[in-house]
């Protein structure tokens, strides 16, 4: 299972700090909300490697209103819908 592949490569204060959730949606955006503040996003591009498709740094810098609270919100919708496996 991907988690515990992931989870033992992690010390222990690190692996508490790490969720898992799956969701069955088209994928558009691999979204890392790191802290708040700072957002990684990378989109599924169907006819190119991982690796060879752009990746974003977002920052938020107002309070409503730019890129990072759409990416926000995806992930969040996407989060609190997601199939909890433990």
């Amino acid at each position: 299972m991907l988690q515990e592949r992931v989870v033992e490569r992690l010390s222990s204060e690190a692996a508490q700090r790490i969720a898992f959730g799956v969701y069955d949606e088209p994928i558009r955006f691999n979204i890392t909300l790191i802290d708040g503040q700072l957002c990684v996003a990378q989109p599924y591009l169907p006819q190119t490697r991982g690796v060879d498709s752009p990746t974003f740094l977002v920052r938020k810098r107002r309070v409503a209103g730019g890129v990072y609270p759409t990416f926000d919100q995806i992930f969040t919708t996407l989060w609190e819908g997601r199939e909890v496996n433990d």
